[in-house]
């Protein structure tokens, strides 16, 4: 027999992921994303691959800065140090590679932001004049590729316009992959098109995780549709008190266009279904979603709507829509349904 101080922890670990307006987002991160090493010139981060060396043989790789090399002093905009990539004149250019921890889907959208910026100075010799300093600063643009290996280029991710600004600046991109990818590879490229190769440099600092885009079901505008028997709708932005079947006042607002659909759909019947997700034990799960679904049926009810328009059931976790192993899969799973019983 369980404790009832057993069911109150597992109360309170289920409300940590409440019934949210928002499935969870899925949080894929990189390693080293402030490209944090010992300063110096050609060799990238601890963490990232240098792709330069594998596309152009020969060339030197990245640098760690501020290294005092190449006469980059900037200070970085995150921890102690950032990465500088370069474009070259005779058609080579930096770029940096690693694994994900998780997977880009197909069909899915994600955010990324980066912080960018150009150095005033950036003083290296060419292949073409190895006694002469060029200064590196013609602007250059970041693209980000995703692939399946290091450094390769299946679906181009990304691509900031030239970066022109001197000082540490936040650039947003938002990834919509046309298919799955695991790797990701930043490379400095020119202005395209390309009618001249040049010197160019790109700092890059306080990479971000990359964070799915999780659209929001709308539950007001499926309402103001023509619903039909048997359809399902999902009430979003309902949120009720730890370890409780209590709303919160934030839910008023989801409910309160439940119920005008109600007034304004005379002969509509409805099922209120509660469900958790798969953690606690089967009896707290079934409970809880029980109460909970009977604390929905009791508002409509307590303003006016016929109790006999409306029945309520506790599903538990009899019914995921995707796999508890994950924070996204159990707010997934944890929801209060409506079901249109009949029109």
């Amino acid at each position: 027999m369980f404790s009832a101080k057993y069911y109150k922890v597992w109360g309170v670990l289920l409300l940590l992921t409440a019934y949210s307006a928002v499935d969870a987002q899925e949080i894929i991160r990189l390693t080293n994303p402030s490209f944090e090493d010992v300063p110096g010139h050609s060799r990238p981060p601890t963490g990232w691959k240098d792709c330069g060396s594998f596309m152009f043989p020969g060339e030197s790789p990245p640098d760690v800065q501020p290294s005092g090399s190449w006469h980059v002093y900037k200070p970085a905009t995150d921890g102690d140090t950032y990465l500088g990539m370069v474009v070259r004149e005779n058609d080579t250019w930096e770029a940096v590679s690693q694994a994900l921890s998780g997977t880009l889907q197909k069909g899915k959208k994600y955010s990324f932001d980066i912080n960018l910026c150009s150095s005033e100075v950036y003083l290296s010799r060419t292949k073409a004049n190895n006694t002469t300093e060029s200064n590196y600063t013609t602007p250059a643009k970041l693209r980000i590729w995703g692939g399946n290996s290091l450094c390769s280029k299946e679906v181009l991710l990304g691509e900031s316009p030239l970066v022109t600004n001197n000082d540490w600046k936040k650039y947003n991109f938002v990834f919509k992959p046309t298919k799955n990818v695991s790797y990701i590879m930043l490379e400095a490229f020119y202005k395209t098109p390309t009618l001249v190769p040049y010197n160019g440099n790109i700092l890059l600092d306080e990479a971000s995780p990359i964070i799915e885009i999780v659209e929001k079901p709308n539950t007001v505008k499926e309402l103001a549709q023509k619903v039909t028997t048997g359809q399902i709708i999902r009430l979003d932005e309902l949120y009720f008190k730890a370890d409780k079947s209590t709303l919160d006042k934030t839910s008023y607002k989801v409910l309160d266009e439940l119920f005008r659909f109600m007034v304004k759909n005379k002969t509509v019947k409805i099922e209120i279904g509660g469900h958790t997700n798969g953690v606690p034990s089967e009896e707290y799960c079934n409970k809880l979603s029980k109460d909970r679904a009977k604390e929905v049926a009791d508002y409509l009810v307590e303003k006016g709507i016929n109790k006999s328009r409306i029945t309520y059931k506790g599903y538990g976790k009899s019914k995921p829509l995707a796999s508890d192993k994950t924070l996204q899969g159990r707010n997934k799973n944890q929801r209060v349904e409506i079901k249109i019983l009949s029109t």
